[in-house]
């Protein structure tokens, strides 16, 4: 499982959209987890989503995120965590121990009810298996 992460020094990015780098987490039985830094080309909604299917992305976590963009990603099989911030550690954590959808990663202005919404396509609530 490939798990992105849209990062801005040792955060989670703002704006997925305006993002510039991802962290890939891939973790598989034979190597482990393995992390590798992406930098992202392009903000077109196709380009993006292409990007992260070519890495094999599987998750993507991200802070705000245009409807489109979510959409094409999500239309791709990926499934989007959006509207996260916080240390990048804490959210890998949090992500792992299926507390990703607790306020306390919820961008200012998010109720989790309304940004819950957004997540039509989440298969679950996180973690490694």
């Amino acid at each position: 499982m490939k798990i992105a992460l849209s990062i801005f020094k040792d955060s989670i990015s703002t704006v997925f959209d305006a993002a510039e780098q991802l962290l890939i987490i891939d973790e598989d039985e034979a190597t482990g987890k393995k992390r590798t830094l992406v930098k992202l080309s392009n903000a077109d909604a196709a380009v993006r989503t292409t990007q992260l299917k070519e890495k094999g992305v599987d998750v993507l976590i991200c802070g705000a995120i245009s409807r489109p963009l979510e959409s094409s990603i999500s239309s791709a099989g990926i499934v989007v965590y959006p509207f996260v911030r916080g240390l990048l550690e804490d959210v890998i954590a949090a992500y792992q121990s299926g507390r990703i959808s607790s306020a306390v990663f919820a961008m200012p202005g998010c109720r989790r009810s309304e940004c819950a919404g957004r997540r039509r396509n989440r298969s679950r609530q996180g973690g490694w298996r």
